[in-house]
């Protein structure tokens, strides 16, 4: 991997010269939030993407990801949201792959506790990108993730964040910039608040030289649901016991999957098991049409849907007794209620 820290300007013979005056700043901590990024940044701005790497998952994907992939414009950092980062940059937008992270509110709070914010452009991170919009468009709550429990000290800097970014949304400063569906009643709360919607189709991930994989690996996107505790593990092992039963299967792993699941999982001989490294979307992006991709209900199947339109994604809706209740019933309807295809109205 090429040397991601630099954030000056390379000459030809690849030595640095001046360092870049940055007019976007992305905070990303997962590969999907980073891809997001890249599909946010605008031709002719100089983006920093301060990529949080010791976030689960994130050492292996920067490990792979190659830096010739990213536009001329976009510098990389495995810092995160340093505490004093934007008191050093002054950039024009901030985009916020995690609007609910820690790191990220004590970076916003401590850059403009006294100024004025620039535009914020909210990326998508999962299924959980829902819940960040909804707390957005009400009109009080912290930034909270779902089932997170905050201390004392952390609510105030989440409430007072989110108040920010209202404040954002009321002036036009505010956007979300997404590939994933949006119900109506989403799309009309959030733009209700005065807040914008943009939309993707992972252009530039489309561009990248990442290979592919073959329809006769019949592929299956694993789920962090049990790994979280949320869908009963033996239901899960069952319905892939079920797909496997007709004919072998390459799993590709949820990042958030333990490896003693995975380890039993290796003791079937139907079953492959594909660390990727990279996102699910560079490895299959290039499967031929008619190929069918198997799933439950992710943000990896909408995003997959989008890149291969050719491509059949044979998402199985979860059984209710299949839940263990440690999830709100909201989050229950929403997984099964999500679209493959993505919604086009906004």
């Amino acid at each position: 991997m090429a040397d991601p820290s630099s954030t000056g300007k390379k000459s030809a013979k690849g030595t640095k010269t001046e360092p870049i005056p940055f007019t976007s700043v992305a905070f990303v901590e997962s590969p999907l939030q980073f891809l997001s990024a890249l599909e946010a940044h605008e031709p002719g701005e100089q983006m920093l993407i301060r990529a949080r790497a010791k976030a689960k998952g994130m050492t292996s994907f920067l490990d792979a990801f190659d830096t010739d992939w990213l536009p001329d414009d976009v510098r990389l950092e495995p810092e995160g949201a340093k505490p004093g980062v934007l008191r050093s940059i002054s950039p024009d937008r901030i985009l916020l792959g995690d609007a609910c992270s820690g790191q990220v509110h004590k970076a916003l709070g401590l850059a403009y506790l006294e100024r004025q914010m620039p535009e914020v452009v909210i990326l998508d991170d999962g299924l959980a990108t829902y819940s960040t919009i909804e707390i957005l468009s009400a009109k009080r709550g912290p930034l909270v993730r779902p089932r997170q429990k905050l201390k004392a000290s952390r609510a105030v800097i989440a409430a007072y964040v989110a108040d920010r970014l209202r404040g954002l949304a009321r002036s036009g400063k505010l956007r979300w910039h997404t590939a994933l569906p949006v119900p109506k009643s989403t799309r009309k709360s959030f733009l209700k608040s005065g807040a914008e919607i943009t939309r993707h189709r992972f252009e530039h991930l489309q561009t990248l030289p990442t290979g592919g994989s073959h329809p006769r690996d019949n592929p299956v996107i694993g789920s962090a649901l049990a790994a979280d505790g949320l869908i009963d593990v033996r239901a899960y092992r069952s319905w892939l016991d079920d797909l496997a039963s007709e004919g072998p299967i390459t799993y590709y792993p949820h990042r958030r999957e333990t490896e003693e699941f995975l380890n039993e999982l290796r003791k079937d001989t139907r079953v492959k098991i594909k660390h990727v490294g990279l996102p699910i979307e560079l490895r299959l992006i290039n499967l031929p049409p008619n190929s069918i991709i198997r799933s439950l209900p992710s943000t990896a199947a909408v995003s997959l849907a989008t890149l291969n339109p050719d491509v059949t994604i044979d998402v199985t809706e979860i059984p209710a007794q299949w839940w263990t209740g440690a999830s709100a019933d909201s989050l229950r309807k929403s997984l099964n209620a999500q679209m493959v295809k993505a919604d086009v109205d906004s």
